[in-house]
């Protein structure tokens, strides 16, 4: 005899996994929760002015809740027409993850080289709200540009919603490394090779007992550079504490106050660090407040070389990454002749340019 109370058990427990899925609600599960039609949703997603707002606003707010993503493709990426692309579409996220500073820079070399080539740049902007990031799909999904870029940051089901429906873009400064869509291309920096760099100068300049600034512990850069900072402590045999690396949020009073933090908690006895230039502003304030100087009593060495970095005093040794570069090689890229797509994965060196915050005599 079957027992009808286990198979309704099953199901529920199918159902309920089946919503960690992404991409797995559909609009149907939008429409019986908020007890409209199944057009009621679909138009309400798409911005339709003919639902009422307040209908809107309560669609949009159960499919935040439910997570939907639109996951359905647009088809594969579309042949190019003799490598001319007059219209590009820039898509920037932010979520209070990015690196202001440094994004600033690469999208003033993208917006210079488009205008210098005679493209149209379309720019579109998220900040993490779902109503906005919504709007901004239905909008990216629909526009005319040959190709789109984007760039910032992003929560992951949203940019797995940009992969999903804009099949072909191209990731800037985002390696994608835990990404499996394989229809985008992306261009970023060696962060990895990045942080190589910087332990092996200051080790050569006599320093051992090297510190780690970095970002968001979930973020693609800080994973990077941690990795590079490991393997090249490692590859001098050099022992090091997990109280070497702090994790940060990528601004300069965030990066003052985990220093004074290991100060205060005697948490490591450094001589030397290392985090990006934009951290560096709130590394040298700690430093000066308490009376260390620089490169005397710590050397100090950021990456980005971002304007700030010369204009700090002394003078900020920093490993350079070539915006212009970086969005100099997307741009050739989309503009290359071709009739298929295939994507692509570039990773740019980073070079080191050495000042007197490391090396009191440059």
């Amino acid at each position: 005899m079957i027992d009808l109370t286990k198979i309704y058990d099953i199901i529920s427990i199918m159902k309920s996994k089946r919503k960690n899925i992404p991409g797995s609600i559909s609009i149907a599960d939008i429409a019986r929760e908020c007890g409209v039609s199944v057009m009621t949703v679909s138009r309400a997603l798409r911005q339709n002015p003919q639902v009422k707002p307040e209908t809107s606003d309560a669609i949009m707010n159960m499919a935040a809740k439910l997570g939907y993503m639109r996951s359905s493709r647009l088809g594969r990426p579309s042949a190019r027409r003799n490598g001319k692309i007059s219209k590009v579409q820039l898509i920037i996220g932010s979520t209070g993850q990015t690196p202001v500073a440094f994004h600033a820079r690469l999208l003033t070399s993208i917006e210079q080289q488009l205008a210098e080539s005679g493209c149209e740049c379309i720019i579109r902007s998220a900040n993490g709200d779902y109503q906005v990031f919504m709007r901004l799909l239905e909008a990216a999904r629909h526009t005319d540009a040959q190709t789109t870029l984007i760039f910032g940051n992003f929560p992951p089901e949203q940019l797995h919603a940009l992969l999903s429906a804009l099949p072909g873009l191209i990731l800037l400064d985002n390696p994608g490394c835990n990404i499996s869509d394989g229809t985008y291309s992306s261009f970023a920096f060696d962060n990895t090779a990045a942080a190589h760099l910087a332990v092996e100068h200051l080790l050569a300049c006599g320093r051992q007992k090297i510190l780690l600034i970095g970002g968001f512990a979930d973020h693609f850069f800080t994973r990077e550079i941690e990795t590079g900072f490991i393997e090249a402590m490692n590859s001098h045999q050099i022992q090091f504490s997990r109280n070497q690396i702090i994790n940060t949020d990528f601004t300069a009073s965030g990066a003052a106050s985990a220093l004074e933090n290991v100060i205060a908690e005697k948490l490591f006895e450094f001589d030397a660090i290392f985090t990006n230039d934009e951290m560096a502003v709130g590394v040298y304030r700690v430093l000066m407040e308490r009376g260390l100087k620089i490169p005397d009593d710590v050397a100090v060495c950021g990456c980005d070389n971002l304007p700030i970095s010369e204009q700090l005093y002394p003078p900020l040794t920093t490993i350079k990454l070539n915006y212009d570069d970086l969005a100099s090689q997307a741009l050739q890229y989309i503009r290359a002749p071709g009739k298929t797509f295939v994507p692509l994965r570039t990773r740019l060196s980073p070079s080191l340019l050495i000042r007197s915050s490391t090396i009191a005599s440059a």
